[in-house]
């Protein structure tokens, strides 16, 4: 009870009015139709007119078995009650026809019977009024010739008291009907949640994407820094080579974040890199400048491998010549990128440091993710005095 007189005191507690007066308005096109039926009655008028209200509340309700009405009362609920009943997906189901419009009957009934009262408590208020503006002494409303005096002050005051708290217990009851007959059935659950799940791989992508490929650059960028400002006296041309370097790779890391962030805003990006194991030689040539010794060997028919392999690939090799940069020993760098009849093998193999052992395993995890996703496998650990990561990747169904 005390959240409830608390609550007479903010503003969206009186949402249900607004929401009654569009009620009121979805009455319009049934309206002729009810009072039709109910002048068709011999009775009181009395009678008539609570005929009228519930062919109108019958009628809407027929009206809410219809799926895009479903939909705008939800939108409607959402707009001016502040709910946060979720849109339908897909087609509903009979028991949200019936219970969109059993709703909208409610809605209409409701709204009609509080906006009503409201009308008689607001015609309650011109007593105190009358008086206080001194027009007569007496008044004739639902008494008989009743005497004006100082008792219609705090009955004034009753009245607008009345009509707050019907229209805020109103907005209650609204919003609990709303989320009650308007909402998911257990079929648009489950739909739901499969979209939620489907945003949030897409999310797991979108950052081992912005992993792969902002780290490699900045790894990459930041080693040709460092050569670059040891020898900006000693050999500039090996400079402008370094600065060619960074820029070549900061202008690749825009477009991959252009793409992400495309996504993000649900647009379509302006680039969409789509970059394959046949452009790992730029990898090999970027990693080079960096100041490793890469030994590459491509064999087998690359160009002809599915899109998806080729660029998980990609990737693979990507990652694999980022973590040599940031924590190689002496010695060479080998790639090795195997396309077979039936498998993809890619192995980076390179020294162990002395440095103990690796952080910051993201990329590889992220790896191991996009490997599984194709059917393979990867392994990633030292082996010896090097480190090895070998992946592979099927090409074919498994029997």
């Amino acid at each position: 009870m005390s959240g409830f007189l608390q609550s007479l005191a903010r503003i969206g507690s009186y949402r249900g009015l607004p929401f009654a007066v569009a009620g009121a308005v979805l009455m319009v096109p049934v309206s002729p139709f009810a009072f039709a039926a109910a002048v068709s009655v011999e009775t009181d008028s009395r009678v008539r007119a609570l005929l009228a209200l519930l062919a109108i509340a019958v009628l809407t309700g027929l009206l809410g078995l219809l799926g895009p009405v479903r939909r705008l009362g939800i939108g409607l609920a959402n707009l001016l009650l502040g709910t946060t009943v979720p849109a339908p997906a897909g087609r509903p189901d009979a028991g949200s026809r019936l219970r969109s419009g059993l709703w909208l009957a409610l809605h209409t009934l409701v709204s009609g019977v509080l906006l009503t009262v409201l009308a008689f408590l607001a015609l309650g208020l011109l007593v105190p009024a009358v008086w206080l503006a001194g027009g007569q002494d007496r008044i004739s409303l639902v008494w008989d010739d009743v005497p004006l005096g100082a008792w219609t002050v705090p009955f004034g005051v009753v009245l607008l008291a009345g009509a707050v708290v019907l229209v805020a217990g109103a907005t209650r009851a609204f919003r609990a009907g709303a989320t009650a007959l308007l909402g998911p059935s257990d079929r648009e659950r489950a739909a739901l949640a499969e979209r939620r799940a489907a945003v949030l791989a897409q999310r797991n992508r979108l950052a081992r994407e912005l992993h792969d490929s902002i780290g490699h650059t900045l790894t990459t960028s930041t080693i040709q820094a460092a050569a670059a400002a040891e020898l900006v006296e000693a050999d500039p041309a090996q400079v402008r080579r370094a600065l060619g370097t960074i820029e070549e790779a900061s202008r690749s890391a825009l477009e991959d974040l252009d793409h992400v962030l495309g996504l993000l805003r649900e647009e379509p990006a302006a680039k969409e890199p789509q970059r394959t194991l046949a452009e790992v030689d730029v990898l090999a040539v970027r990693a080079r400048e960096a100041g490793l010794d890469v030994r590459l060997a491509v064999t087998g028919p690359v160009a002809a491998l599915p899109a998806a392999v080729s660029r998980e690939g990609y990737r693979i090799v990507q990652e694999g010549l980022t973590n040599a940069l940031r924590h190689a020993g002496p010695g060479a760098v080998d790639v090795r990128v195997e396309a077979g009849p039936d498998v993809l093998a890619i192995a980076v193999v390179n020294g162990l440091a002395d440095a103990g052992p690796r952080t910051g395993r993201h990329g590889l995890a992220g790896l191991a993710e996009r490997v599984e996703a194709l059917r393979g496998e990867l392994a990633a650990g030292p082996d010896g005095e090097r480190w090895r990561l070998r992946a592979t990747i099927p090409l074919r169904a498994r029997a």
